[in-house]
């Protein structure tokens, strides 16, 4: 497999609005907050996150020709992203997400609109087949329509390429359940586990349990990220628990699209999965640290010095 290829992360790309408050939520009327405007999308920021990890990526995304769409390809391809699998395309409108962040950090509620991602087609897939086969893994989020992500599976099969899946949110990943075990590494959040693994998932006890489900079916790596808890993942050998850092939540947004970056970087590099999660951790907190979706300090030289401390 070419180490140097780029790794290809199919998926949404979208423009995030986020309205953090200034004090609590008040129902029925306007709420003064702290409103910032960027780009955002799952695989678009795994992307991201790769480039700044210095690992190449090629984005696989659709947007509209509109001010939304510009915004997001632009924003990306500054960031140093491939961005030419992202199909131009009025039949949908572009990605776009809202959170609704409360005065102490926390995700009130987060409203979704990637329908753009099904555009992305088996025929659109088939132009970078090329690159998909040469790449040391693919990423796909689960926006995408389970014919495509079929489609892709075959082909990452035939070629011997893994496969890694990003569940995005409970409804989506439960379209994937039976997919499981086709798949080289599942990142599912607590709720996202559930869905997959049919197992509740409530502490570290019950998410190493599910983690230990999903590899049962099939997948090679499982990793639950649990927020405040940290992480927990197994393997066919292997269980383990890493705790969360310390850190001051600036903006939740994004810090689990770090970490499913720092799990793709280290394992395309062969680094113990242990470490993989330990620093994918890292690359949370430093993420929940930003007011940005995407940390701009984040390289695999800070992630590595937050090790060592």
């Amino acid at each position: 497999m070419d180490r140097e290829a780029a790794i290809v992360v199919i998926g949404a790309a979208s423009l995030d609005i986020k309205g953090q408050l200034v004090r609590d939520f008040l129902p029925g009327t306007s709420n003064a907050a702290s409103v910032r405007i960027s780009a955002g999308g799952v695989a678009r920021n795994i992307a991201e996150n790769l480039v700044r990890l210095g690992t190449p990526a090629l984005l696989i995304a659709a947007v509209c020709q509109d001010d939304f769409g510009r915004a997001i390809l632009e924003q990306t391809k500054v960031a140093g992203v491939d961005v030419s699998g992202v199909m131009i395309t009025c039949d949908q409108r572009s990605a776009s997400y809202i959170a609704i962040i409360g005065p102490t950090q926390e995700l009130l509620a987060g409203l979704d609109d990637s329908s753009a991602a099904r555009a992305i087609s088996p025929e659109w897939i088939d132009l970078f087949a090329e690159q998909i086969r040469r790449a040391p893994m693919v990423l796909l989020d689960a926006n995408l329509t389970r014919a495509t992500a079929d489609y892709v599976l075959n082909m990452c099969e035939q070629a011997g390429v893994p496969v890694a899946l990003e569940p995005v949110a409970f409804g989506l990943a439960t379209r994937f359940q039976e997919r499981v075990g086709r798949f080289s590494l599942v990142i599912p959040n607590a709720l996202e586990a559930e869905a997959l693994s049919g197992l509740p998932v409530t502490d570290t006890a019950t998410a190493i349990k599910a983690a230990r489900r999903l590899v049962s079916l099939g997948a090679d790596i499982a990793v639950i990220t649990l927020a405040g808890q940290g992480a927990a993942y197994a393997t066919t050998s292997e269980v383990g628990h890493v705790p969360a850092m310390v850190t001051d939540v600036v903006d939740p947004t994004g810090a689990g699209e770090a970490l499913a970056a720092m799990l793709i970087y280290g394992l395309t590099n062969d680094i113990p999965i242990a470490e993989c999660v330990r620093l994918g951790v890292i690359a949370a907190a430093l993420t929940l640290r930003s007011p940005e979706t995407v940390a701009p300090e984040i390289t695999l030289e800070y992630v590595y010095a937050q090790l060592e401390l």
